[in-house]
C-alpha cells in the first residue's frame, strides 16, 4: 500500500501533480460516463415502455374494429335467415293455396253430372277456365 508521505512526495513533483490532475479527470470523466451510461439505460427502458403501451392500444383498437365487424355481419347473417324463413312460409302458404285449388277443383270435377264421360263438356271446360 502506498503511505501519504509516498503519495505527498509524488504530489510535490511538477509531473506528479500534472497526473493527479489527469487522474483526477479521468475519474470525474468516468464517473459522468457512467451517470451517461444510467441515464441511456433509463431513457431506453422509457422507450420500450412507450412502445409496448402503443402496441397495446394499438391491438385494441384494432380488436374493437375487428368485434365492430363481426357484430355487424351478425346481425347481417340474422336478418338474411329471418327473411328466408319468411320466404319459405310464403312459399310454404302458395303451395297450400294451389293444393287446396287442386282439391276444390277436383271436389268439383267429381261433382259434375256424367263423370265417366270421356272429353271435355260445357261445365268442364267452364270449371277449367275458372281455375286459372
Amino acid at each position: 500500500m502506498i503511505s501519504a508521505a509516498a503519495l505527498l512526495t509524488f504530489a510535490a513533483r511538477p509531473i506528479g501533480k500534472a497526473a493527479l490532475i489527469a487522474l483526477g479527470i479521468g475519474a470525474l470523466i468516468a464517473i459522468g460516463g457512467l451517470g451517461a451510461w444510467c441515464a441511456g439505460a433509463t431513457v431506453q427502458s422509457m422507450v420500450e415502455d412507450a412502445a409496448a403501451t402503443a402496441k397495446a392500444e394499438r391491438d385494441a383498437h384494432w380488436r374493437a374494429e375487428i368485434a365492430e365487424a363481426n357484430a355487424k355481419v351478425a346481425q347481417a347473417e340474422a336478418a338474411q335467415a329471418r327473411a328466408a324463413i319468411e320466404a319459405d312460409k310464403s312459399i310454404k302458404a302458395a303451395e297450400r293455396g294451389r293444393e287446396d285449388a287442386l282439391k276444390e277443383l277436383e271436389a268439383k270435377n267429381a261433382a259434375l253430372a256424367g263423370g265417366d264421360r270421356r272429353g271435355l263438356g260445357r261445365a268442364r271446360v267452364r270449371l277449367l277456365n275458372h281455375a286459372r
